[in-house]
């Protein structure tokens, strides 16, 4: 009587290692792209952030220093996180004692630029919606 000796053969191993390497390819790749999602987010955030931020200040300065026509560089202001990114704001008047500012951040992410924009209106007496 032949006796049968207990394991796995080579064609088994080379199977089983293939697939594991498969598996483990796919969940890197899950990650970088994970990685690379989060990163894009971050950067839209800061530019949000930063364009929300200039609104802000605008508010919080004096009407009549908001002169229509006028476009203002915040270039400076921007996150250093931000990459290649501009900050420009133009000043319009829509009506007497109504002022709208225009602000947009620009920057690059994989040679593409992304842009945010947000408009807001602050009259004489105070902001408007």
């Amino acid at each position: 009587m032949k006796r049968r000796e207990a394991g796995f053969t080579i064609v088994e191993l080379v199977v089983t290692i293939t697939l594991i390497t498969i598996v483990a390819g796919s969940i890197t790749e899950l990650f970088v792209s994970t990685q690379r999602v989060q990163l894009q987010t971050s950067y839209l955030d800061t530019a949000s952030h930063a364009a929300q931020t200039e609104i802000e200040s605008l508010r919080n300065s004096s009407y009549n220093n908001l002169t229509p026509g006028v476009n203002i560089d915040f270039t400076s202001s921007l996150p250093s996180n931000l990459p290649s990114g501009t900050g420009t704001v133009v000043v319009t008047q829509p009506s007497d004692g109504l002022r709208r500012v225009d602000v947009t951040v620009t920057y690059r992410y994989t040679n593409v630029t992304k842009t945010v924009e947000l408009s807001s209106l602050i009259g004489v007496i105070g902001i408007t919606k």
